[in-house]
């Protein structure tokens, strides 16, 4: 019997997309934060948590942004919002082998989409300031 169904090849397709979205999202928020190489954050920030952490815990902190977010940045940071949720939702929901996880984590993340949008949308006010909740 093979393990790579279709719904497990898509679950695992979806994993690399919101991995890749990831790293995009990182690059706009650096340029837009004035980095000299946004595109080593990029890079870098999703193949640890050790980088990620080190730029959303201290390095993104008292750097204000330059530019209002792009409707692109905007829908990079819902899919990687809502992957981190769907991610979380499905291996609550789910047993704990990887096959069972791929095939349900498609439906947290699609369910996490609203939930994401509406994060992203009260973060990033209608004019595209980041603080206006603070």
């Amino acid at each position: 019997m093979s393990l790579l169904t279709p719904a497990v090849a898509f679950g695992a397709a979806l994993i690399l997309f919101v991995w890749l979205a990831s790293g995009v999202w990182v690059n706009f928020d650096a340029h837009a934060r004035g980095s000299d190489y946004p595109a080593v954050w990029g890079v870098f920030a999703p193949l640890t948590g050790v980088v990620i952490s080190y730029y959303l815990l201290w390095w993104r902190r008292g750097r204000p942004r330059e530019y209002s977010p792009s409707r692109l940045e905007r829908a990079t940071a819902v899919v990687v919002l809502a992957g981190l949720g769907g991610l979380v939702a499905g291996g609550l929901v789910s047993p704990p082998d990887p096959v069972s996880q791929l095939t349900t984590w498609p439906v947290a993340f699609a369910c996490c989409l609203p939930v994401a949008y509406w994060l992203v949308e009260r973060r990033f006010d209608a004019s595209g300031s980041e603080d206006a909740d603070r």
